[in-house]
């Protein structure tokens, strides 16, 4: 990288101005909430621009560099990181980037964007691939995942399905059958029948795959991993579900 001619001076009015005060759209910034902590973010921020300062004037600057002092400079602020609210984060990431700015520094290599929402959202999350015991396979790509069903033919094959009522009213079944509230039932369910609850949410295997759920207002939740310990659903249980108000459903 060639340093700016400029760039000496630029560190110095960087240096000077005063920093973690109140200012105006379009780069609003309430300040600093806590008075005293305004000098101990600032020596912070000093310490980054002297380290770029030394970088800068040095015969080889690179980008290589620049990036593992910000790194060391994002690092002073662990200890007091819990002081700083969403404003004051983008506020230190705002003074990187001006700093960025006065040596041509393109990208901070994720650091930035990691230190203000604890992960870089520009980095693509790994996918991660399972089958469960019935052939479906899921796909996990960060927050999102994928089901992509096993093909079902009908056998008239039993399962066992567990419904929780997290709800705090009775969930008829048939007649003379509820579901009190934080109560479970197991029904034993062959493949060629629907089971269907008074609240209008249906269970029931479809023409090509397995066990399909119809839930038009969003009343149930399905259960795995650490949740079927917690609900205390017995290991032979093939499907779990909880049943939960209207609109908190998955």
């Amino acid at each position: 990288m060639k340093t700016p001619e400029n760039a000496n001076e630029m560190f110095a009015k960087f240096i000077a101005k005063k920093k973690f005060v109140e200012q105006p759209y379009p780069n609003f910034y309430p300040g600093i909430v806590n008075e005293k902590m305004r000098p101990i973010f600032t020596e912070k921020i000093d310490l980054v621009t002297t380290d770029f300062k030394t970088i800068a004037q040095s015969k080889k600057p690179t980008d290589i560099k620049y990036q593992e002092k910000i790194g060391i400079g994002l690092s002073r602020f662990t200890d007091i990181y819990q002081e700083l609210d969403t404003e004051d984060r983008e506020r230190v990431c705002m003074y990187f980037e001006e700093l960025m700015d006065i040596v041509g520094l393109e990208s901070s290599n994720g650091q930035l964007n990691k230190f203000m929402y604890g992960f870089d959202p520009m980095e693509q999350p790994k996918e991660k691939k399972w089958t469960d015991s019935h052939g479906n396979i899921f796909i996990e790509k960060g927050t999102e995942v994928s089901i992509i069903p096993v093909k079902y033919d009908k056998t008239g094959k039993k399962y066992k399905v567990f419904l929780y009522n997290e709800t705090t009213k009775n969930i008829g079944i048939i007649e003379g059958l509820i579901i009190k509230p934080k109560e479970f039932k197991v029904f034993n369910v062959t493949d060629t029948d629907t089971l269907k609850l008074e609240n209008g949410v249906k269970f029931m295997f479809g023409e090509t795959y397995g066990l399909e759920v119809e839930d038009k207002k969003s009343q149930v939740s399905g259960l795995g991993g650490k949740y079927l310990t917690d609900y205390g659903v017995p290991n032979e249980i093939d499907f779990a579900f909880v049943i939960v108000p209207v609109g908190k459903g998955d």
